[in-house]
């Protein structure tokens, strides 16, 4: 991997959010649900437990899955229209000794908690304790919204930073998914060598000419075009908020602290959201994303990244059905 890949990312956290990244604690690979596959394979074995704080981004359910091990549930706490930590269950949960690891979604998703500084010492604090290695799924990042700054889990001490794996990408920041390109960052050696084991085991460990260039260019020159896009994005949840409001008042509208993806109660229509986003699909064309999918049963997920009008368009169509 050329030396500009490096300083990009280095660059980048380092202005961007404070964080100095030792190069030598990157593992490059082509995207973060492979590397959460692979830190999982590489630091657990069949039976093990993996903490999952649900609802959860569904591809942490498979992840587990696939590599034999068991998924130990801490559910998010859900009060006022706002998501917190249970963290009294998750001392529970992180006390069994079959527990291995944390995946933490910071930024959440599907929720869009940015998580606190003092929410994340709590919770890494827990896992200190029981033995616990976190692995912080940390894709959106850079997607959070004025009073909510992201703050990177392993930042916070060396502690932490020893005994974490945080998995970051400029895919979901910049539209590149197709590229490829991801990050796996690893403090401890050990850790590391076991991580790039899997990677190269699975030949996911070397990224595309396009994608190195790709990211290079988003991390060097892309700061100005983000800020833009956040304020797009927030007028979109705005535009959504204030519809909900006038048109789908029974249906609340989850706080957006971070992603562009939107989290909505509809549990007061008391139907299956799985039955509610077939007929959307069926009837009106527009496709979301139902709750069960993420362990969140009674809502909708909603993806606001996209034009204005065809918010508007897709917002009016959803109104037709649930109106």
């Amino acid at each position: 991997m050329p030396d500009a890949y490096y300083n990009a990312v280095e660059g980048w956290f380092a202005r961007r959010h404070g964080w100095r990244i030792d190069r030598r604690w990157i593992v490059c690979t082509t995207g973060v649900v492979p590397a959460l596959s692979a830190v999982i394979k590489a630091l657990t074995k069949p039976g093990d437990r993996v903490i999952v704080q649900t609802p959860a981004y569904n591809c942490f359910f498979s992840s587990i899955r696939n590599n034999g091990c068991e998924l130990s549930s801490n559910g998010l706490s859900y009060r006022g229209g706002r998501y917190t930590v249970d963290f009294e269950d998750l001392e529970a949960k992180a006390a069994d000794p079959k527990a291995k690891l944390l995946l933490l979604c910071n930024p959440h998703n599907p929720v869009g908690r940015v998580w606190t500084p003092e929410e994340l010492r709590r919770m890494g604090e827990i896992c200190l304790r029981h033995g616990v290695l976190v692995v912080a799924d940390e894709i959106h990042c850079e997607l959070t919204y004025d009073g909510h700054d992201y703050t990177p889990f392993a930042s916070l001490s060396e502690e932490f930073l020893r005994h974490s794996v945080t998995c970051t990408a400029p895919s979901k920041t910049f539209n590149i998914a197709g590229l490829q390109a991801a990050n796996i960052i690893a403090a401890d050696p050990e850790i590391r060598r076991k991580i790039d084991r899997q990677l190269v085991d699975n030949e996911l460990h070397a990224l595309n000419a396009f994608a190195v260039e790709a990211l290079i260019a988003a991390y060097n020159e892309g700061g100005e075009w983000l800020d833009e896009l956040k304020k797009y994005l927030w007028e979109n949840y705005e535009y959504l908020r204030d519809f909900f409001t006038r048109h789908l008042p029974a249906l609340p509208v989850t706080p957006l602290e971070a992603t562009y993806l939107v989290w909505v109660d509809c549990r007061t229509l008391k139907r299956p959201t799985t039955e509610i986003a077939r007929q959307l699909l069926e009837e009106e064309h527009v496709w979301i994303n139902e709750g069960e999918m993420y362990a969140g049963e009674g809502f909708l997920r909603i993806n606001i990244a996209c034009p204005r009008k065809t918010l508007a368009e897709g917002l009016e169509r959803i109104r037709k059905v649930l109106g």
